[in-house]
């Protein structure tokens, strides 16, 4: 993997922090990376190649103890790194945080699957000594790791369809929202306080909003489609 060990310190724009490139001697934590209800669906299926963000210029990962400053509404689970070296991580310059180049893809390196019942914090010690899936697998539970992954994978399908019929109104009023325009950008922002809604619920990931928030939105954009 020589080839996807390059020289990330031109992203110190991307992380306002100096990286650094971990020594040869130096630890590396085991690594974790959360991603989307798309691309985990995409994962458990066997088809996920970007492990990086569609326009993330390099892939973060974090370790067990960092704290994403958000909460996860749905049990999407996150991706382990298990053998984080193939990585050629950098230190991110931020406490807790890696960096690698976004040419990795799952196939690339030895991922495996953390329900989200499994605070990464517990799973570091269940996953000591393991480096390989067949082995997280049987460090969390065997079967039942079997079931959490078809159990996510189902709650992700209906997840993911729900944003995608949302979506169809949800993306013309986010573009109205965040136009130039400001006459556009007003009268957007005037619908949405006139149905108890906040540029949160209209701008966050469909994940991070609570189900009564998602509610509140999809019944709001049905009525006023319905009534055009």
């Amino acid at each position: 993997m020589r080839e996807f060990d390059e020289n990330l310190a031109r992203f110190r724009y991307h992380t306002g922090a100096t990286l650094r490139r971990l020594a040869p001697e130096e630890r590396c934590p085991r690594l974790y990376r959360d991603i989307g209800p798309e691309a985990m669906a995409r994962f458990l299926d066997g088809r996920l190649t970007r492990l990086a963000g569609p326009l993330a210029p390099i892939l973060y990962t974090r370790t067990a103890v960092f704290r994403e400053p958000y909460q996860d509404y749905e049990p999407v689970g996150r991706l382990v790194f298990l053998k984080p070296r193939e990585l050629h991580p950098w230190f991110s310059g931020i406490a807790n945080v890696y960096v690698a180049s976004v040419r990795f893809d799952a196939k690339a390196v030895t991922v495996g699957f953390v329900p989200a019942h499994v605070d990464p914090i517990c799973a570091e010690a269940l996953l000591e000594g393991v480096f390989t899936p067949a082995e997280l697998r049987d460090a969390l539970g065997g079967r039942a790791h079997d079931e959490a992954m078809l159990q996510t994978r189902a709650n992700l399908e209906r997840l993911n369809a729900e944003l995608a019929e949302t979506e169809v109104h949800a993306e013309p009023l986010r573009r109205r929202l965040q136009s130039r325009d400001r006459a556009l950008a007003d009268a957007a922002r005037e619908w949405l306080d006139g149905r108890g809604l906040t540029e949160t619920d209209l701008c966050s990931s469909w994940h991070h909003l609570p189900r009564e928030r998602r509610a509140l939105l999809r019944d709001a954009l049905e009525l006023t489609a319905s009534a055009r």
